[in-house]
């Protein structure tokens, strides 16, 4: 038995989910799993049996992550190309600062090994860890020589610090990319100490199925927006209109951080809900309209349910990108989102029997694999090489 520190930083988005699915599959195989994060993973991973050493609340990722992108936002005018390189700094300032209760944390436990995600890779890095370390990405491949030039997958204002993530990636013992390498445009080139190991990120803490589901009725569709603030309520409402006159029921999941009255006119035909299983609802729903994030679009692809996505921002167009190229959705330029736009594209793959076939063949594929035990058996090599008193070469 291992005992493996999962630096999970913060709760919020969509880097936790790959932490926890993989951090279960480890704990499952014997070893003892400590996970250092904010007070959102605790609430998360807690009922969940999961030791969670708390960080101090000054340094929850949520609320720095917020700031430093509304100070960046008010610092160029709203300029996303110009507040990209703020951003960076606000999270390389936060990363330096967190990294101090963190390493005191690491001498503490002294784990056979260290896994974090794409946030707390820099903090991770500025520990100096003498354990081996393993980076769990959220997203579609992050490093050198990408199959698409990453100016196109990452929205500007993100795009800094994707870049800085991508630098600092090389200095891991391990790279684990929480996606479907099909999906991924098949990419070959990984370095060798990156590998895909399946889309861990549809992981979801155990919740109840909503009963509303099994009612009798016309079919269901998910209209979700990112779990973490990014204005895309507007994204919602267009749908919505889209959606009102249509034979069927509507889903909106809005996230934590949105609330139903910021919405401008729900037709009858939908439920808004804050949070709500994403999964559950997949499982019945005809069709997911989103902003395009990795969490969702896997957990789509998962159940076989086509796509239409409006991609917003941060890694949202690299993905819809993938996801269009797979053959399992229509995408949408955030630009041109309206509802006379989304309508014609729901109406489009409503009637694509082609499209809905190569969605039930990928989720096909991805079911017969298990992400989980993939990621825990690569970690599992990074502890048995540290115990030979080596470090994992690229």
């Amino acid at each position: 038995m291992a005992r493996i520190l999962i630096v999970a930083t913060g709760g919020a988005g969509g880097d936790l989910p790959p932490l926890a699915a993989a951090s279960l599959a480890l704990r499952d195989r014997g070893h003892d799993t400590i996970v250092i994060g904010d007070a959102a993973v605790q609430r998360i991973l807690g009922p969940l049996h999961i030791d969670v050493d708390i960080l101090p609340p000054e340094f929850d990722l949520g609320p720095r992550l917020a700031g430093v992108v509304q100070d960046s936002m008010q610092a160029t005018g709203g300029d996303l190309v110009r507040a990209g390189p703020l951003l960076q700094r606000g999270m390389t300032v936060w990363a330096h600062e967190v990294a101090q209760p963190i390493s005191l944390l690491i001498d503490r436990h002294r784990p056979s090994a260290i896994v974090t995600s794409l946030f707390g890779v820099e903090a991770v890095d500025a520990t100096c860890p003498a354990f081996p370390w393993a980076v769990v990405n959220s997203t579609f491949y992050i490093g050198p020589n990408p199959p698409r030039p990453v100016e196109e997958d990452i929205g500007p204002r993100a795009l800094p610090l994707i870049q800085r993530y991508a630098e600092l990636l090389e200095a891991a013992d391990l790279v684990l990319h929480a996606t479907d390498q099909v999906f991924d445009y098949g990419f070959t080139g990984v370095p060798s100490r990156h590998h895909y190991v399946g889309p861990l990120g549809i992981w979801e803490p155990p919740q109840q199925r909503p009963a509303f589901l099994d009612d009798a009725g016309d079919p269901w569709i998910l209209v979700s927006i990112s779990s973490q603030r990014q204005d895309d309520i507007k994204l919602a409402d267009a749908a919505l209109e889209a959606l009102a006159d249509q034979p069927v029921r509507v889903v909106v999941t809005l996230g934590p951080e949105h609330e139903p009255a910021e919405l401008d006119s729900p037709p009858s035909n939908a439920r808004i809900e804050k949070t709500i299983s994403h999964a559950a609802i997949l499982e019945r729903a005809v069709l997911l309209i989103g902003h395009a994030g990795h969490g969702t679009v896997m957990k789509a692809l998962w159940h076989g349910t086509p796509m239409v996505l409006i991609p917003w921002g941060r890694d949202q167009p690299g993905v819809a990108a993938r996801a269009q190229a797979l053959g399992v959705a229509e995408v949408v330029p955030r630009t041109d989102a309206t509802a006379a736009t989304i309508g014609a594209a729901i109406k489009r793959v409503m009637a694509n029997t082609a499209m809905r076939r190569a969605a039930a063949e990928h989720s096909a594929r991805l079911r017969a694999s298990n992400p989980p035990a993939n990621a825990a058996v690569l970690i599992e090599s990074l502890v048995a090489v540290a115990k030979s008193g080596d470090r994992v070469s690229g």
